[in-house]
């Protein structure tokens, strides 16, 4: 739990929305707060140089990655107490719901910064919105375990959920992430997978899991969308009520129809499908 700093709020941190597959998606406000920042912070050089370019600045920056993380947090931590502005930006989308940003946050309530957000694209609000089978809440899982059992267990926990399960990982393995999922939610699942967002290669696929395995696609980012168990249940109890009314139906016994004489019938001496001829008098 993070306890707030009790001194009055000293420096800002902005947590700016990028954005996914095209350049021009990126807020404008997240180019302005870039150019009147203090300080900068980026996971990766190649999306950093790329969003400077866009914002027509050219400066240091610092980044947040795994090996630098504790190094980039104290260098925020300093500046927020010196009263300046940190920029964080996400290499795409909004920081924060599968990057490292938590930390920045983390370091900027314990100071007692001010905290603001710039919102922008984000992959997850983007394939919910073409999602077909959304009619309420979603829960989102962000990035599974990368070992098998420990993913598999993961996966068996949610098993039974009745929202729909928004999954990310990275597009390595993508095929190790669907085939745990067939293992433990079923090869009939359906499931939503929406590749590059806004990006070049942007598809979008609603299918079961099983096809969707099938899917040839490397080094591309994906959403990945899971029906809820329910949807599945629905289905099938659908096709089984279809079934029993069509068997329901071929089983009635046919009526026959009325007899001469019977009431509905010809009258007697003649057949349903005879005609009553009269006698014409002769000219």
């Amino acid at each position: 739990m993070i306890a707030p700093h009790s001194e009055s709020p000293s420096g800002k941190l902005i947590m700016a929305a990028n954005a996914l597959g095209n350049p021009n998606d990126i807020p404008t406000r997240s180019l302005e707060a870039l150019r009147a920042a203090d300080l900068i912070v980026f996971e990766e050089d190649k999306v950093a140089r790329q969003t400077l370019k866009a914002a027509s600045i050219h400066r240091d920056y610092l980044r947040l990655t795994e090996h630098l993380e504790q190094d980039t947090v104290d260098a925020v931590k300093k500046a927020l107490k010196a009263g300046q502005t940190v920029v964080f930006m996400s290499d795409q989308g909004t920081p924060t719901l599968a990057d490292p940003g938590k930390k920045l946050l983390e370091a900027a309530y314990i100071v007692g910064a001010q905290v603001a957000p710039i919102p922008g694209p984000s992959s997850v609000t983007a394939a919910l919105s073409i999602c077909p089978f959304l009619n309420g809440p979603f829960l989102y899982l962000g990035f599974p375990p990368r070992e098998p059992e420990e993913r598999d267990a993961w996966l068996a926990h949610y098993s039974d959920v009745d929202f729909p399960l928004v999954i990310l990982d990275t597009p390595y393995r993508r095929l190790s992430l669907i085939a745990s999922c067939m293992k433990v939610l079923g090869v009939d699942r359906r499931a939503l997978m929406v590749f590059d967002i806004s990006g070049p290669d942007e598809a979008v696929h609603l299918d079961k899991l099983e096809n969707l395995a099938r899917i040839e696609k490397d080094k591309i980012n994906f959403v990945l969308i899971i029906a809820p168990s329910s949807a599945l249940k629905r289905a099938a109890g659908d096709k089984m009520a279809s079934f029993a009314g069509k068997a329901d139906k071929s089983a009635r016994p046919q009526r026959k129809p009325p007899q001469p004489g019977q009431r509905g019938g010809p009258p007697k001496g003649r057949t349903s499908g005879q005609r009553k001829t009269q006698k014409r008098s002769p000219r």
